[in-house]
């Protein structure tokens, strides 16, 4: 039964949060520990596996559309990577010195953050008609947009999230995306940051790559499923949804994955 509610909870989260610029990590990994009551390492190397996935597939759907800005995306990816293997040197220092505790506390403060900064935009553009064309990322910008991916890059090693709950914000937040392009570009680099955050757990603690081999067939199937599941997710929203929509069901994930961190440690 558990199985059964995981494979459910995983692929709806692809389907509803690939449209947001969200790899879905931060509801992947309290799946696959809560619920399947795996290591919390090897949850979070499985995770960004499903949020990599998530991403090729929400990629394509918003290259499709149009809704990719592929500047922007390559200003970030470097020290997004760079922030990624430090972050799982640092994951897999922490929960071997100080145990697991540190990692979810170090997760609650991020989504707080993000929930904080996210009705703080909201609240900007109902009194502000905002836009996002003849973007310009230059000088002190570009310095923050920068070390915001470098955050970015920190979460997706330390705590598997992927780093796209960061990277769409900060899209919006500082450079005035819309939804759509902010979540299609957010992807470009999640893309990039995603895989070198696995490489980094699997050399830093290669018995993980020995869990993942006992791994049944339909379980090594499941990132494909993810995958189509996602684009489809995207297409539709991309379509069917007016812009402004997405913010909403973005600010309600993050924060259904901060209560069950919080109910976690108390």
């Amino acid at each position: 039964m558990e199985e059964i509610i995981a494979l459910v909870i995983i692929l709806v989260t692809a389907f509803m949060f690939a449209p947001l610029g969200l790899g879905g990590g931060f509801l992947f990994v309290p799946t696959l520990y809560f619920i399947l009551g795996w290591d919390l390492q090897l949850s979070i190397v499985c995770s960004l596996i499903l949020v990599w996935f998530v991403s090729i597939g929400s990629r394509r759907a918003h290259d499709e559309g149009g809704y990719t800005v592929a500047g922007v995306g390559r200003k970030g990816r470097i020290v997004a990577i760079f922030g990624a293997i430090i972050g799982a040197l640092a994951a897999d220092q922490i929960i071997a010195e100080a145990g697991e505790s540190i990692i979810k506390i170090l997760a609650i403060i991020l989504l707080i953050l993000v929930i904080y900064r996210g009705i703080k935009k909201l609240i900007e553009e109902q009194q502000n008609d905002i836009h996002d064309e003849d973007i310009s990322i230059q000088g002190a910008l570009l310095y923050k947009y920068k070390l915001g991916c470098l955050a970015g890059g920190l979460s997706a090693g330390l705590i598997g999230i992927g780093g796209g709950v960061i990277f769409t914000m900060l899209n919006r937040i500082v450079l005035g995306l819309g939804p759509h392009k902010a979540a299609g570009t957010s992807y470009l680099i999640v893309m990039r940051v995603v895989p070198v955050a696995i490489v980094s757990h699997l050399l830093f603690n290669p018995s993980l790559i020995d869990e993942i081999a006992k791994f049944d067939t339909l379980t090594l199937a499941l990132p494909l499923i993810v995958l189509v599941t996602a684009w489809a997710g995207a297409k539709t929203a991309i379509h069917m949804l007016p812009q402004d929509v997405l913010t909403y069901p973005y600010l309600i994930a993050v924060g259904i994955s901060l209560l069950r961190y919080l109910m976690d440690l108390i």
